[in-house]
Formats: C-alpha cells, structure tokens, sequence
C-alpha cells in the first residue's frame, strides 16, 4: 500500500530517543519497503485513518476507498518522509486531510457541473457532502465547521489526542489549537442548540 505528502528533510544528528526507537525502527524499515512492515502499519493505523476521514464525510464507503488511498500515497511520499519524534500517525493524519480536502473540492466541482448541465434546477450549495447522509446531528453539526475547527474537534475527541498532538499534525502551535478548540465548541453548541430549537417547532 501507498503518498506523496510531507516534504520534510532528515537533518544530520536526528537521533530516536527513549521508547520513540521502535517507531523510528519501522519508519526506515517502511523506507526501505519492507512488507511486513507496511503491513504493521496498516493494522496498526488503518483504523484510525478510517474514522478520521468517515467523520469529516459521513460516508463509509467513501471512507473506506480514501483510507486505502491514505496508505497507497504514504508509500509513494515514504522516502521524503522525515521522522523527528512525532507519531508517524500524525503524518498519515496530514495525508487524510489533504486527500479528504481534494475529494470534497472534486465533489463540489462535480455538483457545481451537474447544475448547470440541469440548467440550475438542482438549489444552488456550497458542499455537496452535507447532503449526503443524515447522521447524528453532532456529527452533521461537526462538518459545518471550519475545515481547522473539524480536525481539533476529530483529532482531539474523537481520537484522543492532546493539544500538542494535534497542533504537531496541523502545524499550529498549542494555544491556536486551544482557541480553535474553544471556538468550535462554541459553534457546535450554538449548530445543535439551532437543530433542537428547529425540530421542536
């Protein structure tokens, strides 16, 4: 399986410390294409790849497909990877989003097409995905955020991470996470507070 992402370069003296050796052990036996470890870091991250990408788009065959699509560019992009400490899954997390980002720009440029060959029947959208599933409203709720806003709140309650996880994935120091976090969970509220108010009338 197989990216072509992370543009790191490995500097000179990087050295694993500690219990950071066993992942820097099967990061360069992933470098040197060993199957057994590609096959390693899939069961131990597909999973998590998965959810990720399921709950920014709520459909699991969708999920499924760029989940192994996750791994596919991994294994082109491998040789560029640079480990310096931080989870390789922090950098297969990247590669979700970058490729949950394309799939989301391909679907709302494949819908902007399809209305106007209808000639403009179909009500004009900005995300095709938001009428894709009908979820729990948490989860409806979630993808109306910011896409930063989606992967704190993913990353961080979905997924457990911490706030210095996170920011290392998304490349913004710990306190934007913290007030990214702080905002999103402010329009979740003010979202499902919304959702409950229309319902009830």
């Amino acid at each position: 399986m197989l990216p072509k992402t992370d543009r790191h370069h490995r500097q000179e003296g990087d050295r694993p410390r500690g219990g950071d050796a066993a992942e820097a052990e099967l990061v360069a036996r992933l470098q040197a294409l060993d199957e057994a470890a590609w096959e390693e870091a899939y069961q131990r991250h597909a999973g998590q790849v998965y959810r990720y990408i399921y709950f920014r788009l709520g459909d699991q065959h969708v999920a499924e497909d760029l989940a192994a699509d996750v791994f596919v560019k991994a294994l082109a992009g491998i040789k560029t990877y640079s480990w310096r400490g931080t989870p390789l899954l922090a950098w297969l997390y990247r590669i979700a989003h970058n490729v949950t980002a394309d799939y989301r720009a391909s679907a709302a440029r494949r819908a902007a097409h399809s209305a106007a060959d209808l000639g403009g029947d179909l009500p004009e959208r900005t995300d095709i995905l938001g009428e894709l599933d009908e979820r729990r409203d948490m989860l409806a709720a979630i993808r109306r955020l910011t896409s930063d806003q989606q992967q704190v709140i993913l990353l961080r309650f979905y997924q457990g991470l911490s706030n210095a996880e996170v920011g290392a994935i998304i490349g913004k120091p710990e306190g934007a996470v913290k007030a990214l976090q702080s905002r999103a969970l402010k329009s979740l509220r003010r979202l499902l507070t919304h959702e409950t108010v229309r319902r009830s009338a």
